[in-house]
């Protein structure tokens, strides 16, 4: 296909970090509605482009996060430490974006969409990228201090506070879009709970708790279900364990899985789980409350990670859209005010709804194609 001397497909690069992640469902929730005609999707996983620095990188993170948690909430948006962090920018990333570069110029990529800030990053210091046209998305309710505010054809934001965060720092105003954070087709779907309960072999009159532990499977779930445990019958409990394997495996051990426990390896078709709940509690990572609120589901902050979680948490609590359950035991408790009066949860429901943008991912793409058909 060929219209004004410019070739169709386009070949654009969706990035992310690494698969399974929040960010690899937020490429993919862009790429389903990417016409084929006019946008040929070429999925780009930075820890295959840098196979020794995305392993070191995600090894790091988790030893941080198990061992020194208060230090990685440090690092994660701290005024001084992203000042330091300057010098790296300028002096270190233009040459580790070369890699990058290749890449993408060997894969004859015309644009770029980014779901996470170290992609953008590179993509914006790499002087052969610089005509490239970047599309960023967070997929955060809050904009922490590595995005780019130079060099980003546009920004996709989840809210009112992040626009405004990115324009503070310097983004211009029209380029920054508010649209929500991408879910895929699946969750923008009318999905009957009763109709999710036959599908997944579940009793359909029992109150459906889902602890999700992120793609990674990480939190304290095992703690979590085993509280619940004496509730079982009166309740039954989903638990997603992401890629986690070893989690399925203690999970089973230690715990003895009964009729009304299961414990989910990783899914890539979750949204049946989502619409069989009652209740989801959790992480609250950006896509995962996108995905909740897309279902109208009650929500539940358990076990957040330092950092970005922490920030989802106080967004959610400023817009009174969870409630926290800070140990397991806090968790029994409150789905046992739950079963006394399951219509106090209605006006959570309500609550997620309204701020869900189910059709983030459409209206992204939309943007995108707009603005690559334009020249």
């Amino acid at each position: 296909m060929e219209t004004a001397g410019q070739t169709y497909p386009l070949k654009v690069a969706l990035i992310y970090g690494s698969k399974p992640s929040g960010h690899y469902a937020a490429a993919r929730a862009v790429a389903e509605f990417l016409p084929p005609s006019i946008i040929e999707p070429v999925l780009v996983n930075l820890s295959d482009v840098y196979p020794d620095f995305g392993p070191f990188v995600a090894r790091t993170y988790l030893q941080l996060l198990n061992k020194t948690p208060a230090v990685w909430d440090y690092v994660y948006d701290n005024d001084f430490v992203a000042f330091a962090a300057s010098a790296f920018r300028e002096a270190i990333l233009p040459f580790s974006s070369a890699k990058l570069a290749d890449h993408l110029l060997k894969r004859g990529v015309q644009a770029a969409v980014s779901t996470q800030a170290f992609s953008s990053l590179l993509i914006t210091k790499n002087r052969r990228l610089a005509r490239l046209p970047l599309f960023s998305v967070v997929t955060d309710f809050c904009a922490h201090t590595y995005w780019p505010s130079k060099g980003v054809t546009a920004y996709f934001v989840p809210e009112k506070s992040v626009a405004a965060a990115l324009k503070e720092k310097g983004a211009p105003a029209e380029r920054v879009h508010l649209t929500g954070i991408p879910v895929r087709k699946e969750f923008t779907a009318d999905t009957d709970r009763a109709a999710a309960r036959r599908q997944l072999g579940l009793a359909p009159g029992l109150f459906t708790v889902m602890l999700t532990g992120g793609s990674r499977g990480l939190g304290e779930l095992v703690q979590a279900a085993a509280a619940l445990k004496p509730l079982l019958g009166r309740i039954q409990v989903l638990v997603l364990c992401g890629n986690n394997r070893r989690l399925c495996r203690q999970a089973e051990k230690e715990l003895d899985s009964k009729k009304h426990l299961r414990f989910v390896d990783f899914t890539d078709s979750p949204a049946a789980y989502y619409a069989a709940a009652d209740l989801v509690a959790g992480k609250p990572g950006g896509v995962t409350l996108a995905e909740t609120m897309c279902m109208a589901k009650p929500f539940v902050i358990y076990s957040p990670l330092p950092g970005q979680e922490e920030r989802n948490s106080v967004f959610l609590r400023r817009h009174r859209l969870a409630e926290t359950a800070a140990t397991p035991a806090e968790l029994e408790q409150l789905v046992r005010r739950c079963l006394a009066a399951p219509g106090a949860l209605a006006p959570a429901s309500r609550a997620m709804a309204e701020h869900a943008r189910p059709h983030a991912a459409r209206d992204i793409a939309a943007k995108i194609i707009e603005t690559l058909t334009a020249a």
